[in-house]
């Protein structure tokens, strides 16, 4: 759980003024990593968060967020790039958010990662999916809405040529959501449907692109994707998670299957996800992460990791992690 570092709220001791608030918030990862693609070594990064809300004299909220990243992993240290910048604002017609943010789909499915390590082996691995988002330049515009159990969402991502995977020409990228969670006999139940239409520059694929060796430059896509969750009083948990991605006749079908299955108890968590990757006419391949965490307290995270695939070359080419995840 992050702890708030700063907080200032302007505005206030007059009535009838809202207050609005920037609050700072930090993570930082220290330990080492290694695997069949890198020889072991130290890594650490840190990010910083900045969020900014404020209300209207009518309700209105609204708020931005911005984050610094700095990834060490390279056995150096970086400087910090801005990254994950969104704005948005909500009421009692809903929340309209502008930004690096999920697109409808993404915002609908629940992935299959539980927990966290310092290289991200839980979701770096080949077979792993992000459910199909991100194909221009991030800059998504997303609208939700929420009635009791049952939330919608509606996105939008432009080609306006900002960015390596777009020109300008291609079509909106358009998505479309819905989830519902429900209590049932002590288990916690949440399910998610998404699609999401467009064209694409890119296979969207992990590391593959299959575009550039038959000589397509955009290609439409259908993405449809569905997923369930089950958390139960024991600790135990499990996720289920299928997308399909059309490219009509142009370039091969995918689909993509994931399962992951957890365990909380105190302070300790374990978990494994499973991922497959089918390739319409090729071959397919699928890969697992593990992850084993122990909260220390205070923001501190014992976290290690394995996935035993981060590449699409051929054979496996595993990686692992050990170290401390903080938050502040």
């Amino acid at each position: 759980m992050k702890k708030l570092l700063l907080a200032s709220t302007a505005l206030i001791g007059f009535a009838g003024v809202a207050a609005a608030e920037v609050a700072i918030e930090g993570t930082a990862e220290m330990g080492f990593t290694g695997g069949d693609l890198k020889e072991t070594q130290f890594h650490n990064s840190y990010t910083i968060n900045f969020k900014m809300s404020g209300e209207t004299d009518t309700g209105l909220s609204f708020g931005a967020t911005y984050r610094l990243d700095a990834d060490g992993s390279s056995e150096e240290n970086q400087n910090p790039v801005g990254d994950n910048g969104t704005v948005w604002i909500s009421g009692a017609f809903g929340k309209l958010t502008l930004g690096d943010t999920d697109g409808a789909l993404d915002w609908a499915l629940t992935e299959t990662a539980m927990g966290t390590a310092i290289t991200d082996e839980g979701t770096t691995h080949v077979g792993y999916s992000g459910n199909g988002d991100n194909y221009y330049d991030d800059q998504v515009l997303r609208y939700e809405y929420a009635f009791g159990d049952f939330g919608v969402a509606l996105s939008v991502e432009q080609d306006d040529g900002n960015s390596a995977t777009s020109t300008g020409d291609g079509d909106p990228m358009i998505g479309l959501g819905g989830k519902y969670k429900a209590e049932l006999g002590g288990v916690d139940l949440s399910f998610g449907l998404g699609y999401q239409t467009g064209d694409t520059l890119r296979y969207a694929f992990q590391g593959v692109n299959f575009l550039d060796a038959i000589g397509v430059q955009y290609v439409s896509v259908d993405v449809l994707g569905v997923s369930a969750k089950a958390a139960m009083d024991n600790g135990f948990s499990a996720v289920v998670n299928y997308v399909t991605y059309d490219y009509g006749s142009s370039v091969p079908d995918l689909e993509h299957y994931g399962l992951g299955l957890g365990y909380e108890m105190g302070a300790l968590l374990v978990h494994a996800n499973w991922g497959k990757w089918e390739i319409e006419d090729f071959d397919s391949f699928d890969s697992f992460g593990l992850i084993a965490n122990y909260d220390l307290g205070g923001g501190a995270i014992l976290a290690a990791g394995y996935a035993s695939d981060v590449s699409t070359d051929d054979g496996d080419q595993d990686q692992f992690s050990l170290g401390l995840s903080l938050s502040f």
